[in-house]
């Protein structure tokens, strides 16, 4: 519809982005959708608005429903659609989100891509992790908790910062960080973290990541790997990170994936995982001097200090609150929605999960995995209370 519509200009692709596209998504997951305009077409705001609003009547011609134009008028412009699938009583509709040139979440699939193909652990942590805040009501930005987005994000975070003992354990940083407890402190990167940090690992430690693990000290940046941020006028854009398969990748992320393989000795696992992620933020995160980020500082230790965020980035500093750093737009704080209640909310769910885990162990691990599971992802009681 979109190329036949003759309302942009040639060489308009339409790419796919989102859960549906970083191997994060559900079979029943939204499509997210964008318009990539060639730059050379110069095509303003506002004529791409225009455009969006006669496609969207090509829409409801061609047997879309559903066809909403409220949000054309949105930072990142989108027409909402539902696209009828099959026939009979088996008739399904794909929701479909179709934005206008929004080039950072294409990159930030493929950033969150490459971290999912990189670790089957990953993906299954991401679908409990998931699949519990749905369940326990924290999943609704409108609502002033937190976005699947931000629970990726907060996973990533965890696993590239926590240390991989070696013995099917992991230490995580919590407490005051090294330097002390009065401030300035840093967080050092771990010797051997659970995940690597595609943003930030050595090339040539991820060629062979058999020594103790290397980051670069900066991140390049050659027009290669910058762009102009669409909304924010100066604001430039580095997406740079370490490609684990395809062109430029040296042997196209194997290595990497045989370092995150749960077949390697010693490697904690997935439950034990689960265990530390709760743990991790719901009693040893500094909330009230840290922000969680996959970003390193510039003396090369983790990132997140909250004190340079709000130099920077004007973000609060007396809020002791959950705040979440993009990877790419790092201004943008993803958990800018969640309230002080609801973060203590967030916080006690996460307290009341690792409560069940550590039971379910003590207990002997009676019913098994998949009962545990059920038991953390039990659907909140509206007007109830578990704790």
């Amino acid at each position: 519809v979109v190329t036949a519509s003759g309302d942009f200009p040639g060489g308009t692709k339409v790419a796919v982005f989102g859960s549906s596209a970083n191997g994060f998504g559900s079979p029943s997951a939204d499509l997210d959708l964008c318009l990539q305009i060639p730059a050379s077409a110069g095509l303003s705001r506002e004529d791409g608005v225009e455009a969006m609003t006669r496609l969207a009547d090509k829409f409801e011609r061609a047997g879309m429903t559903g066809v909403d134009t409220a949000r054309l008028t949105a930072r990142i412009p989108i027409v909402k659609f539902n696209v009828p699938h099959g026939d009979g009583d088996g008739r399904l509709l794909v929701e479909c989100d179709l934005s206008l040139q929004n080039p950072l979440a294409v990159l930030n699939t493929a950033l969150l891509r490459a971290y999912s193909s990189m670790s089957s652990d990953l993906r299954v942590l991401a679908s409990i992790v998931k699949r519990w805040a749905k369940a326990r009501d924290i999943n609704c930005p409108s609502r002033h908790t937190l976005s699947s987005y931000g629970y990726v994000l907060m996973l990533i975070s965890f696993l590239t910062t926590c240390e991989d003992t070696g013995d099917g354990f992991v230490s995580c940083p919590s407490g005051p960080p090294v330097g002390g407890a009065g401030g300035g402190g840093e967080v050092p990167i771990p010797s051997r973290p659970v995940l690597p940090n595609l943003q930030w690992v050595d090339p040539s430690w991820a060629a062979d990541p058999t020594g103790p693990y290397r980051v670069i000290p900066a991140k390049p940046a050659s027009g290669h790997c910058t762009i102009d941020h669409p909304t924010e006028p100066g604001y430039t854009v580095n997406y740079y990170f370490h490609r684990t398969g395809g062109a430029g990748s040296g042997d196209g992320g194997a290595r990497l994936r045989e370092y995150c393989s749960l077949d390697r000795p010693g490697r904690p696992s997935p439950g034990t995982l689960l265990a530390s992620f709760f743990r991790h933020y719901a009693h040893g995160f500094d909330y009230r001097r840290r922000v969680v980020t996959l970003n390193l500082s510039r003396g090369g230790h983790v990132g997140g200090d909250r004190e340079v965020k709000a130099e920077e980035d004007g973000w609060s500093l007396f809020k002791a609150g959950l705040a979440v750093e993009d990877p790419f737009e790092l201004f943008y704080d993803v958990a800018h929605v969640v309230k002080v209640a609801d973060f203590h909310h967030i916080r006690r769910e996460m307290a009341l999960a690792y409560s069940k885990i550590v039971a379910a162990a003590e207990a002997g691990g009676q019913g098994g995995g998949r009962a545990l599971i059920d038991a953390i992802c039990e659907p909140v009681v509206a007007g109830g209370s578990e704790e």
